[in-house]
């Protein structure tokens, strides 16, 4: 019997990894162009609510049937899970936020883009974990990414997107929320795949990732002195619901199946596209008017995070570690 080498089969994991990593980046386009719209005149926090509970519906019972033992395994962690879903919740609400404040294809750059220069610092927020070390290409590339990223913060700040001039302070509130999400997706994302790499599934912990989500965005409605519902028809949500499920929980899951097969290098290198198609995206839809300083911002951020990524590999590739590939073990394995 011809059984497949462990090169081929880590090189066929690297494989779907990075089409469904794409995938994803497809979809998380079409999710920032429509839901930027969509904020304008609905509460983001129905969407939170709407798309969370979904998630926590759809694949806990499937956690249930499925894998008993890796649920119970997931909930003995308390800690681990209690800042998943701290750091999940914060990240999501910011970036529905910040969709409603400033240009969708910039949001990306700011959300997304702040991941690799934090990447070191997120390193050392796992127990146990080796920083990474960045060679001296690498520290570079990282120069040039956040140099994009100031740019970016110009053109929302100098009124040079697709907007307009904004209100200065409502600009500020949307970059701090752009970036702030991107912090806390990074560290969602290291935890998380800590936890993937003890064998646990996608499905499993998508089923306890967005409980924390739920209470703080219920939380955020309570308080909120506007009803969330004010204005809503039903027909709104129902839409409201579909979109939720194809172009939240459906990229999620895919995501997630996505970073446990990839490489975080090879993650970061799709997602730096995203903001470019986000950007093609907002040209067919019209609502925003193009801006050639937006779509400068995206191809400079785009350009330096994959070289970023390339870099990062090469540095792996010469010994320096990946802490996010070889993070400890954390829960027990479970058996497949």
């Amino acid at each position: 019997m011809v059984t497949a080498r462990p090169y081929e089969s880590h090189r066929n994991r690297e494989m779907t990894g990075f089409l469904l990593s794409f995938a994803f980046a497809g979809l998380a386009a079409v999710r920032d162009v429509y839901f930027g719209g969509l904020f304008q005149r609905v509460n983001p926090l129905l969407v939170a609510l709407t798309a969370f509970g979904l998630c926590s519906l759809v694949f806990l019972p499937v956690a249930l049937a499925r894998d008993p033992a890796g649920l119970t395994a997931l909930v003995r962690s308390r800690s681990q899970l209690f800042w998943i879903n701290a750091t999940t919740g914060a990240a999501w609400l910011s970036f529905f936020f910040a969709l409603r404040t400033i240009e969708p294809a910039l949001v990306q750059v700011l959300f997304y883009g702040i991941g690799p220069l934090s990447v070191r610092w997120v390193d050392g927020l796992v127990p146990d974990s080796t920083r990474s070390t960045l060679t001296r290409v690498e520290r570079a590339l990282h120069l040039g990414l956040m140099a994009s990223l100031i740019f970016a913060v110009a053109v929302v700040l100098g009124g040079l997107s697709g907007l307009g001039m904004q209100p200065p302070v409502l600009a500020a509130v949307g970059v701090v929320l752009a970036i702030g999400g991107g912090i806390s997706i990074s560290i969602s994302t290291v935890l998380c795949r800590a936890l993937n790499d003890t064998g646990l599934s996608p499905a499993t912990l998508l089923a306890l990732r967005f409980p924390g989500a739920i209470v703080l965005a219920a939380a955020f409605a309570m308080a909120s002195p506007t009803a969330m519902l004010a204005g809503v028809m039903p027909s709104v949500l129902g839409g409201v619901a579909l979109a939720s499920f194809l172009l939240i929980v459906l990229p999620n899951y895919i995501n997630q199946i996505g970073m446990a097969l990839a490489s975080p290098v090879t993650v970061r290198a799709v997602l730096a596209l995203g903001p470019v198609l986000v950007f093609a995206l907002q040209r067919l839809e019209g609502r925003l008017s193009p801006s050639t300083a937006t779509l400068t911002a995206c191809v400079l951020y785009a350009v330096f995070a994959v070289a970023a990524a390339i870099g990062r590999r090469r540095g792996i590739a010469a010994g320096t570690t990946d802490s996010q590939r070889t993070s400890p073990v954390i829960l027990s394995p479970r058996s497949s």
